[in-house]
């Protein structure tokens, strides 16, 4: 009986030892999670704002661009004349943040008012170009676009239109 319970006593003291190597074994943090929710995006144009080509007699044919800068070229024999500005957007959301501006990848057609006639509209830019931020205090910020402009030899004569498609997103 006395073997029995040393050895009882042995089998006790190897359990108790092997739980407390365990113990000094593990460790535990407590840690931290956050989440900032962004106020939603919104995105409009300016009132009265559009890509403007200003008038364009085609003669030869060529292109008009009018960048995001303001800055307007011509290619070819035609003449670009009038009122030609890119078009103002304004985007509002959570101040401080970036956000980021796409473009159309594709061109767009603008179509002749009672007719099927098209121009293309390409080489989308913006100013500012890429991630900008938005106003820290207010949120809001804006920026323009412009858009190269291809205008054939022998185009109709009349008034061209359309829309393309430009969006924001946080960075």
């Amino acid at each position: 009986m006395r073997n029995s319970l040393r050895l009882a006593a042995v089998g006790v003291a190897v359990a108790a030892a092997s739980l407390a190597t365990s113990a000094q074994a593990a460790a535990s943090a407590t840690a931290t999670a956050t989440a900032e929710v962004l106020s939603s995006l919104t995105l409009t144009v300016d009132p009265g704002s559009q890509l403007d080509f200003g008038q364009i007699a085609a003669n030869t044919g060529g292109t008009v661009t009018v960048n995001a800068d303001s800055t307007v070229a011509t290619t070819g024999g035609l003449v670009s004349t009038g009122t030609r500005t890119p078009v103002s957007l304004t985007v509002t959301g959570s101040a401080g943040s970036l956000v980021a501006v796409t473009l159309p990848a594709a061109a767009v057609n603008l179509t002749r008012s009672g007719g099927t006639e098209t121009m293309a509209l390409s080489n989308f830019n913006s100013t500012p170009n890429g991630a900008f931020q938005l106003d820290t205090v207010t949120g809001v910020s804006s920026f323009t676009v412009g858009g190269r402009l291809t205008v054939g030899a022998n185009q109709v004569p009349g008034t061209y239109a359309g829309t393309f498609v430009v969006s924001v997103e946080y960075q």
